[in-house]
């Protein structure tokens, strides 16, 4: 798998290179996440990585990434929403997390994400197949409804491909998945490891599955 996957991103980015493309991978800065973070450090620095902050991560999740951004050495951007904490909040004085937690996702992840990437830059996600049934359609390469270039190269990579390269290269995993989280986002919207599959956890007692960074692409 990590051949096949080096082989993609070596003829995906010459292409994109050559084409002088704006090109940049976002990362939430899990387990997850590493591998591609890797092969991107070793393979392709001039890629920069995007690290969406929402204000509401776990303190481990910041701690990590100072981590692998100094170990792997990358080129990291932060973003983050350009509204306060004090406009966050609904009319019964609750912050949106607790009152409408797609529009929550939206101003601290999918706007300011916006806000950088544009019409003719290339996105590149770690999503996989495995994941949840969304991203089990998704294809190599779509553009999304803003004129993004999306590309995924992880799609067909699957847990146990994800431990497997980590042990290969002793690479670290997120602290707090020895705490028993699986998939982890922010701080309220995050629950230890249920039964609900690589994605588990996330938003618990909702059908929610998506924060909305990644469900607005169409097939190339």
């Amino acid at each position: 798998m990590k051949e096949k996957t080096l082989q993609v991103l070596s003829q995906f980015l010459s292409k994109y290179k050559e084409e002088e493309k704006h090109v940049y991978a976002s990362s939430s800065f899990q387990t997850q996440s590493v591998p591609l973070l890797h092969l991107l450090s070793t393979h392709f620095p001039w890629v920069k990585i995007v690290f969406i902050d929402t204000g509401f991560l776990f303190a481990e999740t910041y701690a990590f990434k100072k981590q692998l951004q100094d170990s792997l050495n990358l080129n990291c951007i932060t973003v983050h929403s350009d509204k306060s904490y004090a406009q966050q909040t609904s009319s019964s004085h609750l912050f949106q997390y607790a009152n409408d937690t797609a529009y929550c996702c939206h101003i601290n992840k999918v706007e300011p994400i916006e806000s950088l990437i544009v019409k003719g830059d290339v996105w590149i996600s770690g999503v996989r197949r495995d994941q949840t049934a969304i991203r089990n359609k998704m294809q190599i390469e779509e553009i999304d409804k803003r004129g993004v270039l999306r590309f995924h190269p992880m799609l067909d990579w699957n847990a146990k491909d994800v431990y497997d390269y980590i042990r290969e290269y002793d690479l670290p995993k997120h602290p707090l998945e020895m705490n028993g989280y699986v998939s982890i986002g922010c701080v309220p919207c995050t629950h230890k490891h249920s039964l609900d599959g690589a994605r588990g956890g996330r938003w618990v007692g909702s059908a929610k599955t998506e924060c909305g960074l990644h469900t607005n692409s169409r097939t190339t």
